[in-house]
């Protein structure tokens, strides 16, 4: 059997999907925690209704701020097919937050004491195809000599149950190793929409809690990067997101202008 029957069926869906899969802009966009679905084998990870609708579930409202930015740019995007719940993959593998027990103060029933056998199935039915996606399609840029920037797409919730403080930026640029094409995405961003409540390694640090993506596809490669983070009651329903689609949309036409690409 191979690692996807073994977990998924059929009527499940895909571990990924990739928009723009032959494009050649000088953007590729990825949503990690793109969707909320589980396994039906897994039976919701036997939580009641409702909990994977909230943000512990997945990045409410990205899917269509990222949809409306690889159609803007013509660029391929890749999303995740799956709760982040079920298996993070914006985490490394076997960490305690790759499959996690708990989550912003929820019990995840299923994700009790489990063995390594069963998380490996996770990975390989999930995680890996979703990260072999990512690859193949920047191995096939860069073998045709493109160096596309490389932009993960988030959201996050305003508050935390377990930290309750509001948490006031509208829009987060994260950062670690490439923090010079952060500082002049930020720095357009605020020239545009001086407005804007603009987080600089808000609401969390592009070094820890540790990724994956960024620094597995866009470091190990040299690619110019980026992460963003949404909040995520501006962006749950459509006007919304298509507002800050479009305002992220706007800096980074000019970013690219002036120099984004890696």
């Amino acid at each position: 059997m191979t690692p996807r029957m073994t977990l998924l069926t059929e009527s499940d869906p895909s571990p990924f999907e990739v928009v723009n899969p032959d494009a050649a802009a000088p953007v590729v966009f990825v949503s990690d925690h793109n969707a909320n679905a589980v396994p039906a084998a897994l039976e919701e990870l036997g939580l009641p209704e409702g909990e994977l609708g909230r943000h512990i579930g997945y990045d409410i409202g990205i899917d269509r701020v990222a949809r409306r930015l690889a159609e803007r740019f013509a660029a391929p995007l890749v999303v995740s097919g799956y709760s982040r719940l079920v298996c993070d993959v914006n985490r490394v593998p076997y960490s305690p937050a790759s499959i996690p027990e708990i989550s912003d103060g929820t019990p995840i029933p299923a994700n009790q004491n489990l063995q390594d056998a069963d998380k490996q199935a996770r990975y390989d039915a999930l995680f890996h195809p979703y990260h072999g996606a990512v690859a193949d399609l920047l191995d096939r840029r860069m073998a045709a000599g493109d160096r596309p920037l490389f932009v993960a797409l988030h959201s996050f919730t305003p508050t935390l149950v377990s930290a309750p403080a509001d948490r006031p930026w509208e829009i987060g640029f994260l950062w670690d190793e490439d923090a010079a094409t952060s500082a002049l995405a930020m720095r357009i961003f605020r020239s545009l929409f001086p407005d804007a409540c603009v987080g600089d390694n808000q609401p969390y640090s592009g070094a820890t809690p540790e990724g994956y993506s960024i620094p597995v596809h866009a470091e190990r490669r040299g690619l110019k990067n980026l992460c963003l983070e949404f909040r995520q009651d501006l962006i749950a329903e459509p006007a919304g997101g298509a507002l800050w689609a479009d305002r992220f949309g706007d800096a980074l036409a000019e970013l690219l202008r002036t120099g984004g690409k890696g």
